[in-house]
């Protein structure tokens, strides 16, 4: 904002926080009891069908159909998870910046990354049947892989079924604990007015980002890159962490969008807080591509078979039509609308374009879990991509993904849809966007 603009909002002499609105409409903010019960009973009804479908499947046939349910459903966890993730890392990324602009947006964010603990509890399937099965997704649970693969052996001190699950119980302990303490300090602010609860978040945020970091990026080598365990990729983690930011901005502006369409938010989340968003969701988009054209380009210049063959099988039977798909829908074709001005400030395209890439991160996630079943099943899918068995796909990405949705819809109607004593609220309520 400009000197002049800023001048205009008077702050508290103490804190240098602007001092919030003496009142907000309730009813803008608030919703009815039981409203959104439909759509999130609606939600979850689907995600347990979902579930119930995988299983059928997953033990309706041969020991490839309970890989391949394993692996659509791996999908739709890793999705719900960088939904949670994306919005925790983006929570404090705006703390961090004293991002006064999003004090009527970041409530949406808490909710989502709150969820985390429910994640965790999305996960344990796929946890236990890799245990049950000694590793479906991931040979190197496998012992009899293990004693024939000297890559192997020598990765064993890391890639061990105890340190495995070690590191995860560490990972979503790590994020529950971030996510459901900044959520609580917005929510008792909300009751309290105490404007020093800001301060500690964003002092939590202040050493939450690198444990946030470092934690993403190791999940993401342990749950995607580890499925081939002779592959690796330094780049990887921020891959990951790009993917998810990507998801989490595109899901906050069709959650914003919805709200404004049921009457809430008027006056508070304008087209000046959709240019901002939409920039964001522009810039993780470009970031996203950069890191993963720079992966691919470093790899394939470098020619080492250990890091090439996760692309060449990549390129192959109907694979490199998913990976074509990708460069245009997940980066040129956004790229292209987000670009504009005027893009941004619309909410039919912002809004289009937002739901268009949650639909390319899960295509993403798709690209990255699936191929392995032509190594995993050979018999079965080393031919081709396996979409003959679509309903697979589906119903495995389905039950996580809807069950989670669901649980935002209840999250999202459970409390007021801004922080209402935020002490940048003035900031946020007066934003103008000057470019």
């Amino acid at each position: 904002m400009s000197h002049a603009h800023s001048a205009a909002i008077p702050h508290d002499l103490q804190g240098g926080y602007p001092i919030p609105p003496a009142s907000v409409d309730r009813a803008k903010v608030t919703f009815a009891p039981g409203a959104g019960r439909a759509l999130s009973a609606g939600l979850l009804l689907v995600g347990a069908l979902g579930l119930v479908l995988t299983v059928i499947l997953a033990f309706g046939g041969s020991k490839d159909a309970l890989k391949h349910a394993v692996a659509a459903y791996h999908v739709g966890f890793m999705y719900a998870l960088g939904l949670s993730l994306g919005s925790l890392g983006l929570v404090m990324i705006l703390h961090q910046f004293n991002a006064g602009w999003t004090a009527t947006v970041r409530r949406q964010l808490e909710n989502v990354a709150s969820l985390m603990p429910v994640v965790a509890v999305l996960g344990l399937p796929v946890l236990a049947v890799e245990l049950m099965h000694d590793g479906l997704l991931f040979k190197w649970m496998n012992d009899s892989v293990r004693a024939g693969d000297h890559i192997l052996q020598h990765k064993a001190g890391y890639l061990n079924e105890p340190f495995f699950i070690v590191r995860a119980v560490l990972y979503f302990g790590v994020w529950s604990f971030l996510a459901v303490r900044l959520n609580g300090f917005s929510r008792t602010q909300d009751e309290t007015g105490d404007r020093w609860l800001t301060a500690r978040a964003r002092f939590m945020s202040a050493y939450g980002l690198p444990l946030f970091a470092l934690t993403t990026a190791f999940a993401g080598f342990d749950w995607l890159m580890s499925q081939d365990f002779h592959w690796f990729s330094t780049m990887w983690g921020v891959y990951f962490f790009a993917g998810n930011n990507v998801a989490a901005t595109a899901l906050l502006i069709v959650t914003l969008m919805c709200l404004r369409r049921a009457g809430k938010l008027q006056g508070m989340v304008t087209a000046e807080h959709d240019h901002d968003l939409g920039k964001m969701l522009l810039a993780f988009t470009v970031f996203w591509a950069y890191i993963g054209f720079s992966q691919y380009f470093l790899i394939w210049y470098s020619n080492i078979p250990e890091e090439s063959a996760w692309f060449v099988h990549r390129n192959t039977n109907g694979w490199q039509n998913v990976a074509l798909l990708l460069v245009v829908g997940h980066f040129a074709l956004p790229f292209l609308v987000l670009l504009w001005r005027a893009s941004k400030r619309v909410p039919l395209i912002l809004g289009t374009m937002a739901v268009w890439l949650l639909a390319m991160h899960a295509v993403d996630l798709f690209f990255i879990v699936r191929p392995g079943l032509a190594l995993i099943a050979p018999e079965t899918y080393g031919g081709s991509t396996g979409l003959e068995r679509w309903w697979f796909d589906a119903a495995g990405f389905a039950g996580p993904v809807a069950l989670f949705l669901g649980l935002v819809v209840r999250k999202v109607v459970s409390a007021p849809l801004i922080p209402l004593n935020d002490p940048r609220l003035s900031e946020a309520l007066e934003h103008k966007n000057y470019v």
